[in-house]
């Protein structure tokens, strides 16, 4: 008779009669609760948590058998008909079940917490039956209306029952002390892991070896220059506070005390996302591709990265957190994890019946996926072919006895697994609109940090937001874009972290000190290598297949904290572009900093980061979505195989004095261009021309003429603005002569109201003119051959200048670098 298989389907006691569903809570919320039937549930999980850990490790229903099969020991688990060839794949090729860098991502992760929740539930249900007959009712109740708890990092620190190493617990009235479960996964008996397959992972670039077989226990939160002993190691090392230090010391991103990932995950659950930016990292090289990601920029965050990330902080330089095979052991995440899903509940209630948006995402149904590659992964999936649909069966978890497997169809529903959200309770409002209209306002004001400060005046800084008559508040906004391909050490995890030295830094100092720190990206991954030797086969093909990392991070909160500072005046695109000229980088795996040599600039780990600018709409209703236009690159920023020569790249800012005729601190010649952003900018007609004239001027090098006396300059270019007329002339004039003939272009290229730019390449020929990121035409030069050293903006006396007189000129050495 074939071995029955564990059948997950989720807890079935507890749910109403009209189809209510308990709630999984807030971890820190629901132990602090004083409600008895909080109570009740928070010891039964503390004990039924102890009791399923000590459940010896070859047991299938064991905590340790469950935990590995995210990872180590790279067994199979509940699947006594597969082959030893077929759990090892070809030449001895460790396969594992996790799934990650695909669509499967958060759909995998929903029964692996069911069946963890069921466990610990069945657990409970043991200790109940050993108490007295006359309190069994109350913790029978008390345990079908739990629920597995949710961490919210994006707003609280790691609770502080996971840093307790022992626990005293009364029930019935008598107390019993037992070692903390949720401080740190313990083998039963003290063995090492080694024991029952768990392995090493050596560094292949800086030579490291972390000897998890060799633990007894679970590490959490480490920092390389506070290594532990080796008999911390071994027994398990927790630093909670070193944990907490780096979620709130990423809180550069955001206001909050912790959670650097707060205006991420507002930005996940507001922005328009299709289902493969949502739930995967994994973007393709082949745009081509049917599976290949099209989408935005703003669609390059995705919930996997943000995931990816708080596996970082929590578990530090070599932690179990931070390592996918061996991640699961460490209790925090299972907390961790049901957040994730959590967030991907709430996304698909946002995204339910949503109309077709124009760029052709969307539809009648709510947002999904019916195939996609499967992409490689750190371990080749065990069964998992070249191409996933929502039928694939998610391996290997069961819905019945016989073997029947899940798929992301049957994963679909929370509600019918028995679970919900405290977000994520329709049974409580009448109407199914106003309930999602409720629960956007809620995320919106939970999580959105940057609409926040905005709304708040930016801490009292009126002049960093515009206000609108109807009540809404404009604001610029910033983020960057980071992509490199997974597998460019081989998949091995790495950190990119990104500092930002100061203004009067020489450009060449990177001294990466922690006030310049700003934010970082963490390649969440792990070749496939076992006791320090590597078995993968292939290895090759991975990275031949180029898959790439795709993240999005805010910048407008660390950017406001530099206002607050006194470091930044404005967030004005042309102040906020030359402050952000100070972005450097570096890679750190397991604590120590990979050598430049190995990947900046290197086409093998492909990095490419990309800073863009839009503006944001906010209102004072949160059920309000907020409004943005198109994100635009910033050209001088960033790194890439298209910014591969940083000297002609590199814009150089300067303020605009009316009236005076200003030096140009990066001189720009042939081949190059000049913006001109005007913030101040005035669109309107005036009754009376107002002739103001925008002048580009050339003094000669080694020239004897006076620099005040403007007849001593070539006027290169002199652009005319008739505000009457409300038209664009442009003439040149060698030094001492007058102009030739004014020309005019595009009749409708006249500057917008506040914020108006004008771009002029120049060609050893001719100009070519942009007006706010339109190209108007070119202008023959009639002075060539001239290096552009002055700028003077002339304005008639009396007049209000068209451009305002707070012009900047930024000027770089390659036109061919700038977006017009």
């Amino acid at each position: 008779m074939a071995r029955k298989t564990y059948p997950i389907r989720g807890i079935a006691a507890g749910i109403g009669g009209n189809g209510e569903v308990p709630v999984r809570r807030e971890f820190s919320e629901w132990t602090t609760s004083s409600d008895p039937q909080d109570a009740r549930q928070v010891i039964l999980f503390f004990l039924a948590l102890d009791r399923f850990q000590k459940v010896h490790p070859s047991d299938r229903d064991s905590y340790f058998q469950i935990a590995g099969i995210h990872g180590y020991p790279y067994e199979s688990w509940d699947e006594d008909n597969l082959t030893e060839t077929e759990i090892q794949g070809a030449g001895n090729t460790r396969r594992g079940y996790c799934m990650h860098a695909n669509a499967l991502f958060p759909v995998w992760h929903r029964p692996y917490l069911l069946l963890y929740e069921q466990r610990i539930y069945e657990s409970m249900l043991e200790i109940i039956e050993e108490r007295p007959n006359d309190s069994k009712d109350e913790w029978k109740k008390a345990a079908n209306t739990w629920r597995l708890p949710f961490w919210d990092w994006a707003k609280n620190p790691i609770p502080k029952f996971l840093s307790y190493p022992t626990l005293n617990i009364k029930i019935d009235g008598k107390s019993v002390h037992l070692e903390n479960p949720m401080y740190k996964f313990k083998m039963p008996n003290d063995e090492p892991m080694s024991q029952y397959g768990v392995g090493s992972l050596r560094n292949l670039d800086t030579g490291i070896n972390l000897k998890y077989g060799d633990c007894h226990a679970t590490s959490r939160g480490l920092d390389r220059d506070k290594w532990p002993t080796e008999k911390q190691w071994i027994e398990g090392f927790v630093d909670d506070d070193q944990a907490n230090v780096m979620l709130k010391g990423h809180g550069s991103i955001t206001g909050f005390d912790y959670g650097a990932a707060s205006e991420l995950v507002y930005r996940l659950l507001t922005y328009p996302l299709d289902w493969g930016s949502f739930a995967t990292l994994a973007r393709d090289l082949d745009e081509t591709s049917v599976t290949a990601s099209t989408t935005k920029v703003m669609k390059d965050i995705n919930l996997e990265f943000i995931h990816n990330n708080i596996h970082y902080w929590v578990g530090g330089d070599g932690g179990h957190m931070s390592q996918i095979p061996v991640a699961t052991f460490d209790p925090v995440f299972w907390l961790h994890h049901c957040n994730i899903d959590r967030l991907f509940a709430v996304w698909q209630t946002l995204n339910q019946d949503i109309k077709q948006d124009s760029t052709g995402v969307g539809g009648d149904k709510e947002k999904w996926f019916d195939v996609d590659q499967q992409r490689y992964f750190d371990q080749k999936i065990v069964g998992l072919g070249d191409a996933i649909t929502n039928k694939t069966p998610l391996r290997p978890f069961h819905k019945d006895e016989h073997g029947t497997m899940w798929t992301p169809q049957d994963a679909i529903n929370w509600y019918s697994l028995g679970y919900t959200y405290p977000e994520l309770q329709p049974w409580k409002s009448k109407d199914h609109t106003i309930y999602k209209e409720q629960l956007f306002a809620n995320m919106n004001e939970a999580y959105g940090q940057v609409r926040r400060e905005a709304l708040g005046g930016v801490a009292g800084k009126t002049e960093i937001i515009d206000k609108n008559k109807d009540g809404t508040v404009d604001l610029n906004d910033y983020a960057i874009s980071v992509s490199f391909k997974k597998f460019a050490f081989n998949g091995e995890p790495f950190n990119l972290e990104v500092f930002l030295r100061p203004d009067d830094a020489p450009r060449d100092r990177k001294s990466f000190a922690k006030d310049e720190f700003v934010t970082n990206v963490y390649n969440f991954s792990q070749p496939a290598e076992r006791d320090g030797q590597e078995v993968c086969s292939n290895c090759a093909d991975r990275q031949a297949d180029d898959v790439m990392i795709q993240s999005y991070i805010p910048l407008t909160s660390y950017l406001i904290k530099m206002i607050q500072q006194g470091r930044l005046d404005n967030l004005k695109p042309v102040t906020v572009e030359k402050f952000l000229q100070g972005l450097y980088y570096r890679v750190k795996m397991n604590g120590e900093v990979v050598d430049e040599a190995k990947w900046l600039s290197k086409p093998e780990f492909g990095l490419k980061v990309d800073v863009f600018q839009m503006k944001m709409t906010f209102s004072e209703d949160p059920s309000v979505v907020p409004g943005r236009t198109e994100p635009v690159i910033i050209p001088t920023l960033g790194v890439g195989p298209d910014r591969d020569n940083a000297s002609s790249t590199t814009g150089v800012t300067d303020l605009i004095t009316v009236n005076k005729i200003n030096p140009l601190a990066q001189p720009i010649s042939d081949g190059g261009s000049i913006v001109f952003r005007c913030p101040s900018s005035v669109s309107t007609k005036s009754n009376r021309e107002s002739k103001d004239t925008l002048s580009l001027l050339s003094y000669p090098d080694g020239s004897t003429r006076d620099p005040f006396d403007e007849d001593s300059y070539d006027f290169v270019l002199s652009i005319f603005l008739r505000s009457k007329a409300q038209t664009l002339e442009f003439d040149s004039r060698e030094a001492g002569k007058p102009y030739v003939n004014a020309k005019s272009l595009d009749t409708n290229a006249w500057i917008q109201q506040g914020d108006a730019k004008i771009q002029i390449d120049l060609k050893p020929d001719q100009f070519d003119i942009w007006v706010d990121g339109n190209s108007v035409g070119s202008i023959d030069r009639t002075v060539k051959g001239r290096t552009i050293t002055h700028v003077r903006n002339w304005v008639m006396s009396g007049k209000q200048p068209v451009l305002g007189k707070d012009i900047e000129a930024t000027t770089y050495k390659s036109s061919g670098h700038v977006q017009g």
